[in-house]
C-alpha cells in the first residue's frame, strides 16, 4: 500500500525552506538526494488498464529501472492518496521498451493485470521526465520521505504539462504521526493539496 500527500508548488524553493527548517533538519536521516527520473506508462490499445484503474509504469531512476503496478486507487481527499502498489527492479534494459505482465506472475499484481488485460500486447501511452530531490525523515514515531518533483508530463495527446509538486510519503511507523507531519508542513508553508496523480493529469 502506498500512502502519500501531494501538494502543488508555485515556487520550488519551498522545498529548500522545508529542508532547512530546524525541526525537519533534526529529523533528517541522510542528506538530500537528487534523482533523475524518466517514467513510461503502458496500456493496451483499448486502454484496458486505465479503464480498470490500473497503472503500469516503467521508471528509470538514474541507473536503476523499476517496474511498478498501482491499483485500487481511492479517491484522493485533501491531497491524501492511497493505493495498492507493487514494485520490481528490472535487470534487463530491453524490458523497459517492451514490457509484459509476466514479470509479475508471482505477485498479486499479476492477477489484477490479467483480469483487466489478459494476454494483450502493451504499448507505451505517455511518458514523464523530471528531477526528484528527496530527504527521509524520522520523527521517532514514523519514517517518511519529503520530496519535490520538477519536470514535464508528456500528455497522451502530445503536449507537455509542467509539474512541480511536493510529496510527503509514509514509509512505516505510526500513520497518524505521518499525517500530523504532512499537515504541519502544509500549514506552515500554506501548500495547495493536489488530488490528481501525475498519470491522471497526463490523461485528462
Amino acid at each position: 500500500m502506498e500512502t502519500e500527500f501531494k501538494f502543488n508548488l508555485q515556487d520550488a524553493s519551498v522545498f529548500d525552506h522545508i529542508v532547512e527548517n530546524a525541526e525537519i533538519n533534526r529529523m533528517g536521516l541522510e542528506a538530500v538526494e537528487t534523482i533523475d527520473m524518466h517514467a513510461a506508462y503502458f496500456d493496451t490499445l483499448e486502454q484496458d488498464l486505465r479503464s480498470h484503474g490500473i497503472a503500469y509504469r516503467i521508471r528509470q531512476e538514474d541507473e536503476r529501472v523499476t517496474a511498478t503496478i498501482k491499483w485500487d486507487v481511492d479517491d484522493a481527499t485533501d491531497g491524501l492518496h492511497r493505493r495498492e502498489e507493487f514494485n520490481l527492479v528490472v535487470t534487463d534494459d530491453r524490458f523497459a521498451e517492451k514490457p509484459d505482465i509476466g514479470l509479475f506472475i508471482s505477485s498479486d499484481a499479476y492477477d489484477v493485470l490479467y483480469e483487466a488485460a489478459g494476454d494483450k500486447q502493451l504499448i507505451r501511452t505517455i511518458s514523464m521526465d523530471y528531477t526528484r530531490r528527496q530527504i527521509k525523515v524520522d520523527t521517532g514515531k514514523s519514517i517518511s520521505c519529503i520530496s519535490i518533483d520538477e519536470g514535464l508530463i508528456h500528455h497522451i495527446d502530445g503536449h507537455a504539462v509542467p509539474v512541480c509538486e511536493l510529496e510527503v510519503e509514509w514509509y512505516y511507523g505510526d500513520e497518524q504521526d505521518f499525517i500530523r507531519l504532512a499537515n504541519h508542513i502544509r500549514n506552515e508553508y500554506k501548500l495547495e493539496p493536489q488530488d490528481k496523480s501525475k498519470l491522471q493529469r497526463a490523461t485528462e
